[in-house]
């Protein structure tokens, strides 16, 4: 049994996008509000990326990265932090905080995008 949770969990690592665009049709049925599953989903969606990405990170360079995404990680909700101070001059760690997850996920993505990328043409031209 626990061999079948590995390797679900290894796909959806590995495909992280199946996974994203199945969560998003379980939250729009779920909310039944396209906005909130889109959030929903954007935040739900971080940790996962955030394994592809180190685990591409291992595949590619053969790097142990765990340490240089947490520290990343700390600096974008610093970031959060700070823009959220910046406009409202008020700190709410719960609005800082879904801000930090939709931000992770943006960013996330476009270095998941760009290291499968990578990983292809690697592998096909070298």
């Amino acid at each position: 049994m626990s061999e079948v949770f590995v390797y679900i969990l290894a796909f959806i690592v590995t495909v992280p996008f199946l996974f994203l665009f199945l969560l998003y049709f379980i939250t729009r049925k779920l909310y039944r509000n396209n906005r909130k599953a889109v959030h929903q989903t954007a935040q739900l969606m971080v940790p996962i990326l955030v394994t592809a990405v180190h685990t591409l990170f291992i595949v590619l360079f053969d790097l142990n990265a765990l340490a240089w995404i947490i520290v990343f990680l700390l600096f974008l909700l610093s970031v959060a932090i700070i823009i959220q101070y910046k406009i409202s001059e008020e700190i709410l760690l719960f609005k800082a905080f879904k801000s930090f997850l939709r931000l992770s996920f943006l960013v996330f993505t476009a270095v998941y995008i760009g290291l499968t990328a990578f990983g292809i043409v690697d592998r096909l031209f070298l």
